[in-house]
């Protein structure tokens, strides 16, 4: 079962990881490299490779009105 616990600790390792590595995100970005990574990484992973589900379930997620 996908948990919000879960999505928060996968972002931990790939945001570490990409800072341990010194990469830099570009200025102009809305949303950090480590929630793309993030958002794709749960996709393939619990959404069978559907990025808009997983998308929308952690937009959802976000706002508290989806259930985990």
């Amino acid at each position: 079962m996908l948990t919000e616990d879960k999505i928060i600790g996968i972002y931990c390792i790939i945001d570490d990881i990409l800072k341990g590595i010194g990469h830099r995100e570009d200025e102009r970005r809305k949303v950090s490299d480590s929630e793309i990574i993030t958002t794709a990484l749960v996709s393939a992973l619990y959404f069978g490779g559907h990025l808009d589900n997983a998308r929308g379930f952690m937009k959802n997620d976000k706002n508290g009105s989806a259930d985990a």
